[in-house]
């Protein structure tokens, strides 16, 4: 597996304009799923996979926090066991201005790779991503970069205002070639089933399905490094998660919804 799917909190943008596209909005919340080995037509590396998803917003006076741990093990032809741990934490700037970011990523409980660093954003300039580890190194990033919790925002405000098809450079922080060109199909939404032992208040009635492809901007290849698909409601929750990475896909069913209190700022 070459990356994680790093998913961060919708946080209020700047020059939003219109009451709907403000009705949609994140609300701090902590979420368990359930991992388990996709359907794929053709081969996969995995005969099984079984494993979890925790994604917890928190949101604090100057910004968003947000720490997502993602870990399976799985059974090969070969009759190999392996295990997948990925650890991601940042906290973003309610402005997009600003990222720091940690990743990283275990292999059979062996650390495979770190990244850590602070990003920053100027309006119609750009920025630059300041690496610690695993060295330090600076990585331009160009005008019209965003952060994954403004992107994100981006395609929930999309949503709401009816629109289908959108496209960004996004920066996750998850490597020296983090920066990505992310494009996002947006569908009608649909209803949602409650959540089995919720009050009805927890989670929202409908919610928007969304698939999302990830492009190398350094590499012209047809097909995307890797997909993500789920329904997206209008609290930024995340329902029926498919994450296809290529050659094996995840299947991450929603099991415990937390919803978490905002800041007295």
């Amino acid at each position: 597996m070459t990356r994680a799917w790093i998913i961060a909190p919708a946080i209020g943008l700047a020059g939003t304009a219109g009451s709907a596209l403000a009705q949609a909005a994140l609300q701090p919340h902590l979420a368990a799923y359930r991992l388990e080995l996709g359907d794929r037509p053709g081969a996969s590396v995995f005969l099984e996979a079984h494993g979890g998803l925790v994604i917890e917003w928190q949101r604090e006076c100057d910004g968003w926090v947000s720490r997502q741990r993602l870990g399976f093990v799985a059974a090969t032809e070969g009759g190999e066991t392996v295990s997948h741990d990925i650890r991601f934490s940042s906290w973003e700037a309610s402005d997009g201005s600003r990222l720091r970011y940690a990743v990283r990523s275990y292999e059979n409980d062996e650390l495979q790779e770190e990244y850590r660093g602070i990003a920053e954003l100027a309006p119609e300039r750009g920025g630059v991503a300041e690496f610690a580890e695993p060295h330090e190194e600076a990585v331009p990033l160009p005008p019209g970069t965003v952060f994954p919790t403004e992107h994100i925002q981006l395609v929930l405000q999309a949503a709401e205002a009816g629109k289908r098809f959108v496209s960004h450079e996004v920066f996750d922080g998850f490597g020296f070639d983090a920066l990505t060109q992310v494009t996002s199909v947006i569908g009608a939404p649909r209803p949602l089933e409650p959540l089995p032992g919720h009050a009805p208040d927890v989670g929202s009635k409908s919610a928007w399905p969304v698939s999302m492809a990830y492009y190398n901007l350094e590499q012209s290849e047809a097909e995307p490094q890797f997909q993500a698909t789920f329904l997206l409601d209008d609290q930024g929750v995340l329902y029926d998660v498919d994450l296809d990475y290529g050659d094996f896909r995840l299947a991450a069913s929603l099991e415990q919804l937390e919803l978490l209190d905002r800041p007295d700022c």
